[in-house]
């Protein structure tokens, strides 16, 4: 039976930098993979910061984007846009598999199409025989299997994400759209992003089983007669359990729900937390990660987002139309692309504190939340 320091089960992004991670560092690490074909199953949207911060590759970029479009559920419209480029589209499946490649020439163990069937004391039982690991890191997703078999709690929420590729021409270049319609996405929002030479155009919902029917019927409104090139289902976790790790096992990524409670993106958050937790592996320190995860800036962000989320997902059609409405201020929106962060959205509170010219709207956009009472209420 081959033995190893660190099992790490599934190579996605979080999984193949946590093994790149410890491999560079001299852990003697095994990577396994399931579905190395598995389709696309995000927009593929992080910032420009969070681009150089995990070194995605030029060549990775489909996109640049220098704005979004902000639909309301009732017609309301707003366009904010950038100078220059706030964030950029890449191609996930590529990076995927640029990333376990980077995690090989390490010198990790990469064995694609391998599943774990099982795990016993520091033996992980796979479809390719037994391994020994030491300590065993899941990386393997929102349903993950290493958490299953460890007795760890699943992610407080699970939505589905469903989305299709199609032959389009975008209606606002160098934009992404977000559709705020509950009655298109009940619990989250949908969304229309440019990647080369198809548009992304997907949903989230609460709402699981109507994921597909409810993408047709964005797709009949916003974009008729276009013609769908793919199309793949995937779920996207909400809020960590309240345990992501146990003994010798700990998870990571999407099993671990690191991800923004606001917008369901999970490479940034997932890759600074694989790469905290391979470094604190390679020195002996693992027992430090659930402190950085309840100290640190993305423990933090997580906690602030999914306050932001109830109270977004309290609003009624007609509020959420005000607050689009209200993006369409141009002193407002000029302050939102000079100051907003995607990556740590609580920023925009702190930067707020410093524009009184800006508190009018400011005391607008309360009302159309419906009062600091209602608000108190989320945030407490």
């Amino acid at each position: 039976m081959k033995g190893f320091d660190v099992a790490v089960v599934g190579g996605g992004p979080a999984g193949s930098r946590v093994a790149w991670e410890l491999a560079s560092k001299g852990v003697k690490t095994v990577l396994f993979e399931r579905s190395p074909q598995a389709p696309l199953r995000c927009a593929g949207i992080i910032s420009t910061t969070a681009k150089m911060v995990l070194g995605i590759l030029d060549e990775l970029v489909l996109e640049e984007l220098k704005g979004v479009v902000v639909h309301g559920p009732l017609g309301a419209e707003a366009i904010l846009t950038a100078p220059v480029p706030k964030a950029v589209v890449i191609d996930r499946k590529r990076l995927d598999v640029f990333l376990r490649r980077k995690a090989r020439e390490a010198g990790v163990e990469v064995r694609e199409g391998v599943s774990v069937i099982g795990l016993d004391g520091d033996t992980v039982h796979t479809t390719a025989g037994p391994f020994r690991a030491g300590l065993i890191v899941g990386a393997d997703g929102p349903v993950s299997t290493v958490a299953r078999y460890a007795g760890l709690p699943r992610p407080r929420e699970i939505l589905v994400g469903c989305q299709a590729e199609i032959r389009a021409k975008p209606r606002y270049p160098g934009h992404a759209e977000i559709f705020l319609d509950p009655g298109i996405a009940p619990g989250f929002f949908a969304w229309a992003v440019p990647a080369g030479e198809v548009i992304r155009v997907g949903l989230a919902t609460n709402q699981g089983r109507r994921a597909r029917e409810l993408l047709g019927s964005l797709l009949a409104r916003e974009f008729p007669r276009c013609e769908v090139v793919r199309s793949s289902t995937g779920l996207i976790p909400i809020g960590p359990p309240s345990r992501v790790f146990t003994g010798r096992v700990f998870l990571v990524g999407d099993a671990a729900a690191q991800t923004k409670p606001l917008t369901g993106g999970g490479l940034y958050y997932g890759g600074l937390a694989a790469s905290i937790l391979g470094r604190l592996i390679a020195r002996g320190e693992q027992h430090r990660y659930g402190d950085w995860l309840r100290e640190g800036k993305v423990g933090e962000e997580i906690r602030f987002g999914l306050k932001m989320r109830r109270i977004f997902t309290d609003l009624s059609p007609s509020e959420l139309d005000q607050l689009v409405a209200l993006l369409r201020d141009p002193e407002l929106g000029e302050f939102l692309v000079a100051v907003g962060d995607m990556d740590c959205p609580s920023r925009i509170l702190g930067e707020l504190r410093r524009a009184p010219h800006l508190w009018p709207l400011g005391l607008k956009a309360l009302r159309a939340l419906g009062g600091i009472s209602r608000l108190a209420r989320f945030l407490g």
